[in-house]
């Protein structure tokens, strides 16, 4: 009954849409079309140097992508709109003379009616996405969603704005292994007093309904946050303080237990390919704000770092049970590009240049959602506040990976499992948090600081209770012309469960500009942390010097030294820190970069590591362009690494039209023993506004150990756009 509903709803819209838009005396404001045509063959010969057995394979790939939309201003701020989105995915896979195909066709036809003025908005809006997927050897799938969203908005001056949004998914396929409802529903308010008061609430009710299994959950969220903000006293005086409260229910029936969401603390990030250990993860809390599509800059795609390892984790807050994490990415993958990631899950009580991460498992593939940019990765439940995922970015041996020079991370989720018989089948989350920040400029040359920030946090039936009282202290001060400084002291107090931990963070700057060319800088910081029975600290002074040598060189040199005591130890670790680094731009067509970081640990154990990398780039005239980057990196214990690239780009005619490329890259693996190499030429070409031609061909080369892999790679696009 409900496909019948919504065939019919989808056939009345594009009635309507064309009696709008093609009646006498009517006009489409906006039609756009665009489309998108992509061929790749890869052709492959691996040799096994052990047996000398060899082996062939081709893989051809044909990708068509068009999407049409149609726009029409029926009313003032009344506005219908109307499309709808084809792929085609065709790949064909032969080796030792069997083949193998696969055929997606994906559409997604749209209809909305939108009304936005100044004072109100609303919208209504259906969705149908049908998916068809035909593979050799296996039963054809057909797999639909219908998408039903309903946008009512009221924005009147001086008073509260309130907006509500629903959304009805119904999920199915055939043959029928999937029936699967889900209801949407939000209010978010804003409103803003006197510029500097400002409050939000949102309010989120996530149902979810398991026709085939009779499993139900439902998930509620309270989101509130008041803001205040001001200056006094001719800006010598700030005040800002904001107060901020998120409770969550999640309720489930039909089954024993449950994926419950799990409190996110924050979101963390690295490129590191040493994952067992540090340096401490940095904050990313874009992987934690709740957008599934806003991009985190973290890139998994063929522009990220394919040589470093990826690191994403977050901090759930305190130690708690958890078996799964849902991470999200910005566009839909193909089979062959999202199968092609694996995911090794660790685990670690702390984030610190000194942690320990313990490997929980290795996840590959991981599945990829049917209509949702998503890996679901699963692994046995394990006990910990800290945990990340480590995947290395897309190769460009993948097939269709062209197609993909970006694929950003957008959030990371993680989830628990909830027995009904231990929880009720209720799981409660309670986290608040007030915040007090004051400046004051005492002087012109002196600026005081004060920070109050209290944290509450309580997941039910977990009882894990966690609260967090932190106060800090800040001072910049201007002794004259050429010396200032700054300085900060922190103190935390922690309570988790049973246990109290007391931190305390210091740093200490001091900065010396004795001339317009030359400056340098003294930090010194530290961390000291006690608990119930342990205590750990460690430190560091690090001086910077900045030198700009003449115009167009500069230079930097580091030089510091650190100790560390980490926890449950007698021993303190200590290391001497060197980094010089040049810019030099002897003339308008060349620039150099030079860069060196060397690491020794001199105690308990020596220890020694050294990173050179050096760049260049050579424009002669404004058609032509060279590049190159050498990169040596080299650590006590494994074999020395190097990295070699050099790009050519010439663009013939003065516009820049046609853009010819030709690149050549070798990557060499010592500790794997293997050599890569990449090369071939390319060219881009704008041949009008509306229309675009890409086009280039690969060798690739590695050598290992056990096997040689020869490839041959032929790529084109054409992307149209009206």
């Amino acid at each position: 009954m409900c496909r019948a509903v919504s065939l019919f709803i989808w056939l009345l819209a594009v009635m309507l849409s064309f009696h709008v838009l093609f009646t006498r005396n009517a006009g489409a404001d906006g039609i756009n079309l665009n489309g998108e045509i992509t061929y790749q063959d890869l052709d492959s010969k691996i040799t096994n140097k052990i047996t000398g057995q060899k082996f062939d394979s081709q893989t051809q790939i044909l990708l068509q992508n068009y999407n049409l939309n149609l726009s029409k201003t029926i009313y003032p701020f009344l506005t219908f709109e109307t499309g709808t989105l084809f792929e085609l995915n065709e790949t064909t896979i032969k080796s030792e003379g069997e083949k193998f195909e696969t055929e997606e066709r994906r559409l997604k036809p749209f209809v909305e009616l939108k009304l936005n003025n100044p004072i109100y908005q609303a919208s209504l809006k259906y969705t149908r996405t049908e998916i068809h997927q035909e593979t050799t050897n296996a039963p054809n799938t057909d797999n639909f969603r219908d998408d039903y969203d309903a946008i009512l908005g009221w924005n009147p001056v001086g008073l509260p704005e309130v907006i509500f949004r629903y959304n009805y998914t119904h999920s199915y396929d055939d043959p029928e292994t999937v029936d699967l409802v889900d209801k949407l529903f939000t209010v978010n308010s804003n409103y803003t007093a006197w510029r500097e008061l400002r409050f939000n609430y949102v309010y989120t009710r996530d149902d979810t309904e398991n026709r085939l299994t009779g499993f139900d959950t439902l998930e509620q969220i309270h989101f509130g946050r008041a803001e205040y903000s001001h200056s006094f006293w001719d800006g010598r005086f700030f005040f800002d303080t904001n107060y901020r409260i998120n409770y969550s229910t999640f309720k489930f029936s039909g089954g024993a237990s449950a994926q419950a969401p799990l409190l996110r603390f924050l979101g963390l990030f690295s490129l590191d390919n040493t994952p067992q250990d540090g340096p401490a993860l940095t904050v990313n809390n874009a992987l934690v704000d709740g957008n599934l599509t806003a991009s985190t800059g973290i890139d998994l795609g063929l522009n990220g770092d394919e040589l470093t390892l990826t690191n994403i984790g977050v901090d759930l807050g305190s130690s708690v049970p958890v078996n799964e994490i849902q991470l999200w990415v910005d566009r839909r993958l193909t089979d062959p590009v999202a199968n092609s990631f694996s995911w090794s899950v660790y685990a670690s009580p702390d984030n610190l240049d000194t942690s320990t991460w313990t490997l929980v498992t290795t996840v590959s593939p991981a599945p990829f959602g049917t209509f949702e940019n998503v890996f679901t990765i699963s692994f046995p439940e394990v006990n910990t506040r800290f945990i990340k995922v480590v995947t290395r970015p897309l190769l460009d041996t993948v097939p269709g990976s062209p197609s993909f020079p970006n694929i950003f991370v957008t959030e990371m989720e993680t989830f628990g499992t909830v027995s009904g018989a231990s929880a009720q089948q209720t799981q409660k989350n309670i986290d608040w948090t007030y915040a007090l920040n004051l400046r004051t400029r005492v002087t012109d040359k002196t600026t005081l600081g004060y920070n109050f920030f209290y944290n509450f946090r309580d997941q039910d039936p977990i009882s894990n209770k966690r609260t967090e009282l932190s106060n800090t202290l800040s001072l910049n001060h201007i002794f004259n012309e050429v010396f200032s400084t700054a300085g900060s002291l922190n103190r935390s107090d922690r309570s988790e469960g049973d246990f109290d931990i007391v931190e305390y963070n210091y740093s200490l700057l001091l900065k010396g500009g004795y001339l317009p060319t030359f400056d340098q800088t003294l930090t010194f910081s530290g961390r000291s942390q006690k608990g119930e029975d342990d205590s750990s600290d460690d430190a560091s002074i690090i001086l910077r010097s900045n030198a700009r040598l003449y115009r167009g060189w500069s230079a930097l040199v580091d030089f510091g030294y650190s100790w560390d005591r980490p926890e449950a130890s007698d021993t303190t670790a200590e290391s001497i820190l060197l980094r010089a680094s040049t810019n030099f731009v002897p003339n308008q067509m060349l620039t150099i970069n030079l860069d060196y970081r060397q690491r020794e640990i001199i105690e308990p154990e020596k220890d020694s590591r050294y990173d050179f990398t050096a760049e260049a780039f050579f424009v002669p005239t404004g058609a032509l362009s060279f590049n190159a980057r050498f990169n040596i990196v080299d650590r006590t214990g494994t074999d020395t690494r190097t990295l070699q690239n050099y790009a050519v780009t010439w663009s013939p005619f003065s516009e820049g039209a046609l853009q010819f490329v030709f690149t050549y890259n070798e990557t060499l693996a010592s500790a794997e023993n293997r050599r890569d190499t990449t090369i071939g030429p390319g060219f881009n070409w704008t041949i009008s506004n509306h229309f675009f031609l890409e086009m280039f061909y690969n060798y690739q080369k590695t050598n290992t150990d056990s096997q040689k892999i020869e490839s041959n790679n032929v790529f084109a696009r054409f992307r149209f756009n009206f």
